[in-house]
């Protein structure tokens, strides 16, 4: 009896820090504060930089918040269409799609996928970025053509 009560500490303990790192970063990936700005304003996000498919992959799975000043900065190697999914992603997320020079391309709010086939979320045209955000984030901060984002220095 007292074995099944370590074993079940141990598997309770163990469980509660596996939900913690649920809302922590992908382990490894540099964090850059970057500005998304306008002719009339400016917001700061301190992003993870996503650059390697693997990271891509894995993007903001299973994650149960994001803080409203945080995101994930996805880097590719060149512009084209791009198209996201939410497979296993649990929080409704914003996309903001830029271009090469950074301009603002395009942005969807994305929903949870309950169930196969997932839905994707496509640039409306070339972009080889794409910041995730906590949903909402576009509205609130009015965010559309003519913002492009920079790195804050």
């Amino acid at each position: 009896m007292k074995r099944f009560g370590i074993l079940f500490c141990s598997i309770l303990l163990l469980s509660s820090c596996k939900t913690q790192q649920a809302n922590v970063g992908q382990e490894g990936l540099p964090m850059q504060r970057v500005l998304l700005v306008s002719n009339e304003a400016a917001v700061s996000v301190l992003a993870e930089i996503a650059t390697t498919p693997e990271q891509m992959q894995k993007g903001m799975m299973f994650r149960t918040s994001l803080p409203s000043e945080r995101g994930m900065l996805f880097v590719f190697s060149e512009e084209r269409e791009l198209s996201f999914w939410m497979k296993n992603t649990f929080i409704p997320l914003d996309i903001i799609f830029l271009g090469a020079q950074g301009e603002f391309v395009s942005s969807a709010t994305m929903q949870p996928c309950r169930k196969d086939p997932c839905p994707g979320y496509t640039s409306e045209g070339p972009a080889q970025y794409a910041l995730e955000v906590q949903a909402g984030f576009v509205n609130e901060h009015s965010i559309g053509r003519g913002w492009r984002i920079a790195v804050e220095q």
